[in-house]
Formats: structure tokens, C-alpha cells, sequence
């Protein structure tokens, strides 16, 4: 038998390229890295960065304000509280490269 489960993705959240997420949740302000394999049903908390190669096994939970790092991945620093304005910032920037400009029209 084969379930199904839909995968929650929070606000400002950037993917690296190659990178496989089969998470159950994703929170907001998170960065994966390129090559990272995220395991089934895993819990990534807002906040967070997951390095470039880092493998986070099955059911894992990750808290906020971590950076993981490894395989298996484990924490190797804390983010800063200002973290969330870093990434909005980030990401509106990367995104507003795609919305076509109106004023040359």
C-alpha cells in the first residue's frame, strides 16, 4: 500500500542544485545546500541551514537557529537571532531577478 504525505515548505526557503528533500516539513528562512539528501518524514524547524554534501537521516528533527553539517548531519554552530532579515533579504533579492522590469516596456 502506498501513502501519501504532502511536504510543507515555509516562506524563504532556498534549495541547492542536486540536492533530494523528502521532508515532511520545512519551516520558514531555511537554506539546503547543493547535494544534500534530506530523509523521509524530517522535520526542519525555522531558521536553518543546512551545509552543501550534508545527509539528515530519516524521522531526524532539526531545532532552529542550527547549522547542520555532515554525514549523518550533525550541529556544528548556531545562527544569530537576525537571521530571518539575512534570508527575506536573500531571497526577495534572488527573486526580484525574475519579475520582469516595467519601466523598459
Amino acid at each position: 500500500m502506498f501513502s501519501y504525505y504532502p511536504m510543507k515548505i515555509g516562506d524563504h526557503v532556498t534549495i541547492g542544485e542536486r540536492s533530494v528533500v523528502q521532508a515532511a516539513q520545512i519551516g520558514s528562512y531555511v537554506q539546503i545546500g547543493k547535494d544534500c539528501v534530506i530523509g523521509r518524514f524530517v522535520i526542519i524547524k525555522d531558521c536553518c541551514k543546512i551545509e552543501d554534501n550534508t545527509v539528515i537521516p530519516p524521522n531526524a528533527v532539526v531545532p532552529s537557529f542550527s547549522v547542520y553539517r555532515g554525514s549523518p548531519g550533525k550541529v556544528v554552530d548556531e545562527l544569530p537571532e537576525s537571521i530571518q532579515e539575512v534570508m527575506e533579504a536573500k531571497t526577495k533579492d534572488h527573486y526580484a531577478k525574475f519579475i520582469p522590469n516595467t519601466e523598459t516596456r
